[in-house]
């Protein structure tokens, strides 16, 4: 990721010289502890774990800020705001209902949150043009999660959907 990072940035701009010295900006605003950091993710991580989560709808307006942004890429429309984010996990408990999101790794950066988690279930019809044939999947996902005065502003997320796929079109 770093290496990624470092290539948009012009040559000259990456030359460190003792005379000019590259600085990156921090532009967290607050410092979150561990502590704070899950519990201002944790009822945001229920919601996927499909069996027995609550009212997907009050824990997301409990949850998120009002002009809360989820980001999938940087293409018009990769990113959508806290009603259709409303939508989209309310329909896991139709397409996945045994849908398990299990937190592997959380790191605090200021008042970014990254999650790594595991994400497992069964596909209760097609899913991504995937016939239904009742096999399971187990992805990656990673989240970064900006936090506002203790509520998820924004999230930019990567789930490992190919691998769900190829693991419900094997033979």
């Amino acid at each position: 990721m770093i290496f990624a990072a470092l290539s948009i940035i012009p040559a000259t701009a990456r030359a460190q010289t003792p005379q000019t010295p590259v600085r990156i900006q921090e532009t967290a605003m607050t410092s979150l502890t561990q502590d704070q950091a899950r519990d201002a993710i944790a009822p945001w991580y229920s919601l996927f774990n499909v069996p027995g989560r609550g009212d997907v709808k009050a824990i997301q307006e409990q949850v998120l800020t009002e002009d809360y942004e989820s980001c999938a890429g940087y293409l018009q429309g990769e990113c959508w705001g806290r009603e259709t984010s409303i939508k989209v996990v309310s329909n896991f408990t139709n397409t996945i209902p045994d849908m398990k999101f299990d937190i592997k790794e959380v790191l605090v950066a200021g008042d970014r949150v990254i999650v790594r988690g595991e994400v497992t279930g069964t596909p209760s019809g097609e899913l991504f043009g995937v016939p239904h044939s009742g096999k399971s999947f187990r992805i990656m996902a990673v989240d970064i999660q900006t936090i506002r005065d203790g509520r998820i502003a924004k999230t930019f997320h990567m789930e490992n959907w190919l691998s769900a796929i190829g693991q419900l079109r094997a033979k």
